[in-house]
């Protein structure tokens, strides 16, 4: 069954406005480390949009037929892949980047590294990995729009804001992408303090 089917038809209007300066951030990180770029759990595109709006060539890969027939319709530019993220049919080393935007906080850790795993082995070496998610609970983070996230996601039902809840007390992206090979740092900061960029350059997987 297809979780994201009751949402697909909402989610741009919904997402879309306030995660547009995070995906254009991303974009414009992704043009400067190459033209072929994936797009790790896609959904319905958006990322995908702002990256081919810069000329570059994406595939976006997501798990929901749902999610990627909304991308295929509004973002047609792009290659689309219906497959877990985590396994996908595509040959070692084919990337200059790619991206994973607000996705490792909704799943469970071993798929979120399996995620993160797949981008290392998917981008050639010295390439960039890109990750946009929620940054934990610290100092000069804005109250209000702390307390708007922890809302979104629990209005998302209980198993993901159950997985959002570990994600944050576990430290974030950073720890999983130390786990999973790739050292990271924090580029930008969105949405009061409450969002992060992140990119890694690839090594070689093991």
């Amino acid at each position: 069954m297809d979780e994201y089917g009751r949402i697909a038809a909402l989610y741009d209007p919904l997402v879309g406005p306030p995660l547009r300066p995070v995906h254009r951030a991303m974009a414009e990180a992704l043009a400067r480390s190459g033209n072929a770029v994936l797009d790790l759990c896609c959904g319905t595109g958006l990322l995908t949009g702002q990256a081919l709006a810069l000329g570059l060539s994406v595939t976006g890969a997501d798990l929901s037929p749902h999610m990627l027939a909304v991308a295929r319709r509004k973002r047609p530019g792009a290659t689309y892949i219906l497959g877990d993220a985590a396994s996908l049919p595509l040959p070692d080393h084919a990337f200059d980047a790619a991206a994973v935007s607000f996705a490792l906080h909704e799943k469970p850790r071993d798929k979120a590294l399996g995620i993160l795993a797949e981008a290392r082995r998917l981008v050639h070496p010295g390439g960039t990995v890109l990750v946009a998610d929620y940054i934990p609970s610290g100092q000069g983070q804005s109250r209000f729009t702390g307390r708007a996230i922890r809302l979104i996601e629990r209005l998302a039902g209980r198993g993901h804001h159950a997985r959002f809840r570990e994600y944050m007390a576990n430290g974030g992206a950073l720890p999983l992408l130390a786990r999973a090979g790739l050292t990271a740092r924090l580029e930008r900061t969105f949405m009061g303090g409450w969002v992060g960029l992140y990119a890694a350059v690839a090594a070689p997987a093991d």
